[in-house]
């Protein structure tokens, strides 16, 4: 077990809730449910913490966990090669990585784990719940909609992304995703899609 990773795998208050059967279920963003908008907006209001603060205490954290990460996690979404990422940091899985995008004002938009580093938004809300036909699953992430809910833009600039090389053993990539959240959360560092990195 790590303790230190332990003290961050909690839930954040009101992101789930609960059926009349009892069973928890994540909160949306889609038809009627307001909760990670009403969020957004209260991050939003929040100060901003610079880029380089937020990647350098992250870097901090990734090493007090004893992840091999890079040390310029700052890159331009067009240069990441995953299949090298995965090669350069002996991951298992080039899906092994944690990145945040941040929206025009400066705000931390995600904080997300996976190889799809995306800015995917809806051009109006008629497409929120769209779904794809293919395999019935959303068009639209939930981060995109409450950015364009909020009249925000994405910053295609860059991204901050992490390599989880030497995940610790016992632990996968949606734990130390839901670890940076939670540090940066408990840090005050606001996150407009507040709750996605619990999912």
């Amino acid at each position: 077990m790590n303790n230190l990773l332990e003290q961050y795998l909690f839930d954040i208050p009101g992101a789930f809730y609960y059926t009349t059967e009892g069973k928890q279920c994540n909160q949306s963003v889609h038809g009627n449910s307001y909760s990670r908008f009403n969020e957004a907006k209260k991050q939003l209001s929040k100060s901003i913490v610079e880029v380089d603060k937020i990647a350098t205490d992250i870097l901090e954290f990734l090493e007090k966990l004893g992840i091999r990460t890079t040390k310029s996690p700052k890159i331009e979404p067009s240069s990441i090669d995953y299949e090298s990422i995965k090669e350069g940091y002996n991951l298992n899985d080039k899906a092994d990585l944690v990145w945040l995008k941040f929206v025009k004002s400066g705000h931390v938009g995600v904080v997300a784990t996976s190889n799809d580093v995306n800015f995917q938004i809806p051009k109006n809300e008629s497409e929120y719940d769209l779904k794809e036909s293919v395999n019935n699953d959303w068009k639209y992430n939930s981060a995109g909609i409450i950015i364009h809910k909020l009249g925000l833009e994405w910053d295609e600039s860059f991204v901050l992304l992490f390599p989880l090389g030497n995940i610790p053993t016992g632990y996968k990539r949606h734990d130390i995703e839901k670890a940076i959240g939670n540090f940066l959360y408990k840090k005050g560092v606001p996150i407009l899609d507040l709750y996605s990195h619990l999912y």
